[in-house]
This record gives C-alpha cells, sequence and structure tokens, in this order.
C-alpha cells in the first residue's frame, strides 16, 4: 500500500512539474493586456472586396456602451445562458471545465468547451483561434491575467460590447436597435433573454425569419435564469408567452446580402468564424459589384412581371421566387449570384442550397453521353414515338412528351432543339442511366444522384450553382474548373490566410463537346428557348429550358464564349405555377426572359463570337427531320456541326439518298 501510495504521489508531482514547464513556456506568448479593457471591443471590422478591387461591405463596427446604460435583464440573462458562476470564478470555471472535459472524453471531441465569459473575451488576444491544447492553456491563463488587472463590471461590459447578434450587429447596443429599435438600457426580460440567445447561432436564431426557434431558445433561458433565482420559476411561462414586437425589417437590415452573407459564410468554413468576426480580415471575392446590381434588379424585375401575369401569385407560404447565377467562363469565378428576390424578405440562399428539379436543363448531361457513342452524332436519325421502357423485371416507364404528341423521325439535334422527352429517355436507356451520373458528376454536379432513367428528364433536384457549373464546364469544352467565391483571404497585416488554385481538369474531347454546343445554340435559334431571340438577345448562346413536373420549376440556363448564367423560378413550397390563361409557367415563360433581360446588359460591351471550334470539326448544313446532310446552306436547313469524318460518310449517304443510322434503345 505504502509503494502504491509512494508511486501515484511521484506521479502527481510529475504532473504539477509538467504543467508548471508548460505554462513556464507558454507564459511569454500572453500577449499585453490594453491599459483599458474597452479597446478589445472595438476590434477591426472584417472588409469584403469585388471583382476589381471594390469595396462591398464593412461589418463588425460596433455602438459601444457602458454597462450602467445595458438593461440589468440583458446582463442577467447573459451570466445566467454563458456563465452562470460569473462572480465566483477566477477567470476558470473549474467546475464547468471538468464537466467539459468529461464530455468531451465521452463523445470524442463533440461536447462544448465550458469556456467562461472571461475566456471568451481572452480568445480575442489570439487571432489565429487555431484550436489546441497550447491555445486553450493560453487562454486560461490570458483570462486569469484579465481577472487580476480588472473588475467584473469590466469584463462583462467589454463582453456585451464585443459579440456578434447576426444582422450584422456587433454589441448589445446596436442588436438592441436592430431587433427592438430601442436603447439596450430599455430591454425588457424577455427581449432580454430572447437577445442573449442569438450569439449561440445568430443565422439559424435570427428572429425576423425563425422567430419560432429564438423564442424557443428564449424559453430556454428564461429557465435558467429562474434556476439562477433572478426571475421567480412561476415568471418562465408568463414571459414566454409575451409577444415580441420586432422592429420593422428595412430598419434592421444593416446592409445585409446573399452575397455578404455567401462570402462570410465560406471564410468562416476556410478560417474558422472567430477570426472573421473578431480579426478584421480582408475577404476578396469575384463578385463584379455592377453585374451584380444587374442581377439583383433583373430578377426582381422579372419575377415582378412574371407575378402579375400568374393565376395565383402566391404559394401557401411565400410569394414567387427566383435565383440567378453567373460564372466567368474564363475563370471559373461567380461574377453574380441573387439567391431570392428580396434578402430582406428572406434571406435564404436559392442560389446555393435550394435544390430543385431542373427538368429538361438537365437533357445535355444525357446528350452529351450519348454523342461519346461512336455512332451517335447530332445528325442521327431517332424516333420520336411512345416508348415503353423497362425499369426492372415489374416495371416500365412510358416517358410523355410535353404536348403529348410524336414528331417520328428527326434528328437528334432537333429533338434537343425541341426538348422531347421520348427522344431523350431512348438515349438514356441506351448509354444506361449509371454512365450519364459519371457524366454529370464530371460536368460539376456534387449533389448525390440516383441512377433511374428519370433522370434524363431532370426529376432530381440540384442547385443552380451547380447547374452553372455544369454548363460552365460545357463553355470551357469540356474543360472542368471548379467555381469559386472567394478569391483570397488576408489577415489585416496582409497575411495570406487562404487563396484559391485554380486547376483545370480535361473531363471530355472537346470535339465532342463542340458538338452539343453546337446543337444547343439551335435552342435559341429555332427551339424551345426562342423568346431570348424575340427579347433582343443578339449573341451566340448555348441554352436549355427547363420545366419540371406540374410547372413546379421553371429553368432557363445559358453560356456564352464568356459568361454562364443560369436562371431558376417558383415557389419556396413547391406551388404549380399557372398563367391567368390556366397555361403551365415553362421555362420558356418564366425564366427565359430573365435570363435574356440580364444577359442583353452583361454582355453589350463583348464583341458576339462563337465557341472555339477544334480541329477535326466542321460546320455543315442538315435536313432537321431527315438528316440529309449538305457543304451548302439549302433551304430549311440548319447548321450542324459534325466530324470530318462523320460527315465525309454522311455525304456520301446524301449523295445515295440514304439515312442516318437510327439509335436502337437496349429495351426489347
Amino acid at each position: 500500500m505504502k509503494k502504491i501510495l509512494y508511486i501515484l504521489s511521484v506521479f502527481i508531482l510529475l504532473c504539477f512539474i509538467i504543467v508548471f514547464l508548460v505554462i513556464l513556456s507558454l507564459a511569454s506568448q500572453i500577449p499585453r493586456l490594453p491599459d483599458d479593457l474597452r479597446l478589445l471591443a472595438y476590434s477591426p471590422v472584417t472588409e469584403i472586396y469585388g471583382r476589381n478591387g471594390e469595396l462591398i461591405s464593412a461589418s463588425g463596427g460596433r455602438e459601444y456602451v457602458a454597462i450602467n446604460r445595458i438593461s440589468p435583464n440583458f446582463l442577467n440573462a447573459v451570466i445566467a445562458v454563458e456563465d452562470k458562476r460569473f462572480y465566483k470564478h477566477h477567470g476558470i470555471d473549474h467546475i464547468a471545465t471538468v464537466r467539459a472535459l468529461l464530455q468531451n472524453i465521452i463523445s470524442l471531441g463533440g461536447a462544448p468547451g465550458g469556456s467562461t465569459i472571461t475566456q471568451q473575451l481572452a480568445k480575442n488576444f489570439f487571432f489565429t483561434f487555431e484550436r489546441s491544447w497550447a491555445r486553450k492553456i493560453l487562454e486560461a491563463m490570458a483570462a486569469m491575467a484579465i481577472e487580476d488587472r480588472f473588475s467584473k463590471d469590466e469584463i462583462l461590459e467589454t463582453y456585451c460590447n464585443l459579440v456578434p447578434f447576426g444582422q450584422y450587429s456587433y454589441g448589445v447596443e446596436r442588436a438592441s436597435q436592430t431587433y427592438f429599435g430601442k436603447h439596450a438600457s430599455d430591454l425588457s426580460i424577455h427581449e432580454a433573454a430572447l437577445l442573449a440567445g442569438l450569439p449561440n447561432a445568430p443565422s439559424w436564431l435570427n428572429p425576423f425569419h425563425h422567430l419560432d426557434r429564438a423564442k424557443a431558445r428564449q424559453k430556454t433561458i428564461l429557465r435558467r435564469m429562474a434556476e439562477q433565482d433572478m426571475i421567480s420559476e412561476n415568471a418562465v411561462d408568463s414571459l414566454a408567452a409575451l409577444p415580441i414586437k420586432l422592429a420593422d425589417i428595412e430598419t434592421g437590415k444593416s446592409g445585409g446580402s446573399f452575397v455578404i452573407d455567401y462570402a462570410l459564410e465560406l471564410s468562416k468554413q476556410t478560417i474558422g468564424s472567430e477570426l472573421v468576426d473578431y480579426g478584421g480580415v480582408r475577404i476578396n471575392i469575384g463578385v463584379d459589384p455592377q453585374l451584380q446590381e444587374i442581377a439583383e434588379q433583373t430578377l426582381s424585375e422579372g419575377l415582378d412581371e412574371l407575378e402579375d401575369r400568374l393565376l395565383e401569385k402566391k404559394g401557401n407560404q411565400s410569394r414567387l421566387e427566383g435565383a440567378l447565377v453567373a460564372i466567368d467562363v474564363g475563370t471559373g469565378r461567380v461574377v453574380a449570384l441573387v439567391g431570392g428576390r428580396n434578402y430582406n424578405e428572406s434571406p435564404y440562399n436559392r442560389a446555393i442550397k435550394a435544390l430543385r428539379p431542373p427538368g429538361s436543363s438537365f437533357k445535355p448531361a444525357t446528350y452529351l453521353t450519348a454523342l461519346e457513342e461512336p455512332d451517335i452524332n447530332p445528325a442521327t436519325i431517332v424516333i420520336d414515338t411512345l416508348v415503353d421502357l423497362k425499369i426492372d423485371s415489374k416495371r416500365t416507364w412510358k416517358p410523355e412528351n410535353f404536348d403529348k404528341g410524336y414528331f417520328g423521325p428527326l434528328t437528334l439535334k432537333l429533338a434537343l432543339m425541341k426538348s422531347i422527352n421520348s427522344v431523350a429517355a431512348q438515349l438514356i436507356d441506351r448509354v444506361r442511366p449509371e454512365k450519364v451520373v459519371k457524366t454529370a458528376k464530371a460536368l460539376g454536379i456534387t449533389t448525390h444522384l440516383e441512377p433511374h432513367l428519370t433522370l434524363c428528364l431532370g426529376a432530381q433536384g440540384v442547385t443552380p450553382l451547380e447547374l452553372a457549373n455544369m454548363y460552365s464546364t460545357l463553355a470551357r469544352e469540356g474543360d472542368a474548373l471548379e467555381p469559386h467565391f472567394v478569391k483570397r483571404i488576408e489577415s489585416r497585416d496582409g497575411q495570406i490566410l487562404y487563396q484559391h488554385l485554380a486547376a483545370e481538369a480535361s473531363r471530355f474531347a472537346p470535339e465532342t463537346v463542340y458538338q452539343l454546343l453546337n446543337m444547343m445554340t439551335g435552342v435559341i435559334e429555332g427551339g424551345t428557348g426562342v423568346i431570348v431571340k424575340y427579347r433582343g438577345f443578339k449573341g451566340i448562346a448555348a441554352c436549355k429550358t427547363g420545366t419540371s413536373s406540374d410547372f413546379r420549376d421553371s429553368w432557363f440556363c445559358g453560356a456564352t464564349p464568356y459568361l454562364v448564367t443560369v436562371v431558376w423560378v417558383g415557389f419556396d413550397d413547391f406551388t404549380t405555377m399557372r398563367l391567368k390563361n390556366r397555361a403551365g409557367v415553362t421555362g420558356a415563360s418564366g425564366a427565359a426572359p430573365i435570363w435574356a433581360d440580364f444577359m442583353i446588359k452583361a454582355t453589350a460591351h463583348e464583341p458576339v463570337r462563337d465557341f472555339p471550334r477544334p480541329q477535326g470539326i466542321g460546320i455543315y448544313y442538315m435536313d432537321p427531320i431527315k438528316g440529309t446532310v449538305s457543304a451548302e446552306q439549302l433551304e430549311g436547313y440548319i447548321s450542324v456541326a459534325l466530324l470530318e469524318k462523320d460527315a465525309e460518310r454522311l455525304l456520301k449517304e446524301a449523295a445515295l439518298d440514304t439515312v442516318s443510322k437510327v439509335v436502337e434503345s437496349n429495351t426489347p
């Protein structure tokens, strides 16, 4: 027994020595405390710069108020939720620390950290914000140093003026004005409890948009206040039941936007939220402020115009919504991004988060897969007819065309121009869905896709940003380049914390992709997207309309050699869109006019040019129904891009008055 006690004593002594040496080695790294703790709350602003160096946003400024100008209700609520032993510890809550340590051991690191208010202040001395034991020790040492130097009231005052509350509001005074239109000194108990809960997850709990979540958090804080005898137990339910009178949302908008939110979100994912919130970083993004303004205005006006033509202007939950994404083809930079018609009414970013069925705008993935087959080209004859395709041993699928009619024999290019469903279905049945999934992923679709036959008609949801990426890869003739929003992040002293490095990868033969691009230019020349030309767009663009089942989604996607733009229109609750004449809203009648209006302005100063034609590809003319190919323009013929070897054969067949081989389905 004595031997065990001896060994244990030696072990404890060694632990103390190790801890002492660690503390001694780290002591020199503790930053010098300011003479005035309030200086910590005046952290530098985080700035966001656009494509050409224009300042788009500066966030983080605070309106500092002394503790006697902060409602005692708010001070109590903050202590109850953040640090209930605040007035009893000396910078470190040993009980909370031990509990958090045990929870982290049990959950393998997934439990809360147990930091005190003082420790949370101490974090802001360390602008690397890396998560390590060394930093935790430094943080604890700095917290104790703060407690030695400053009073509890000074610490609490600084904390209340430092933390972010969402809506770009930092500090309790700015937050109180934003959410309630009143000074921090005037906050009632139930308002204070709601406000004190916001720093936990400002976007998730934003009462302007998620009042139910904010109220649930408020009640939790009221219970904690009751546990600390700050209010009575009987008052919890009555206080939680009091209505929240929020300030007008226009008053509380604080200059937010989809672009700013997305830039901050990506930056926090990259370098950490604390550094973005408190470190005063400089975020450089690819958005062109002029194009962004055009995109926002065009989408808003286009939705208003369409809404006036709708039979019902509202779904069960919201007004008609939309999204627009524009990508620079050469660099892969997102130059414009709009996630909805009005950010202040709904900050939900549909451009990056809404998974919506793309309808026929997904067909290029199926056609590209088919064109990779050696015996299929744009002049190949296909039979547009009712088909019965085998799904498995028990089920079949009979895809219907949009107008319920059938063309009979026609060329592959015309089938894409007219968006014939039965042809797309026969193609995916021929090449198999697994291969189309592989093609879609190579083009830039990141959402998981199931290998079903209905994939050819865009039955599975993707985001507008993903679809824009897909069309960007096509516009680069098969060279994939990951779209990027944030180009570079710098610290306030100029250190590069993150920089996007473009890595282009060739994934498809440019000859094959060029043939598809030529087919897609026919969509606005004589296909389902002719409204784009009627609207005044005069450029060359590879486009596709998209309409989901029951007219729930309207898409128009198009690429020029310079710019790719994708527009989506729909209701958030998937309500069917119908015009006053009861016709369903299609990609052509809904999203296409918005696309045209944006692109007319966005490409006004760009010369009109075609996509670069690869070697081995020639431009010929073709009867769109019979597939007869000519080297010269003939009446009723349309242009077609063909491999020279295919063109030679087809020209000979034309001379012999024969036709191209019909695509055969795998279905018996």
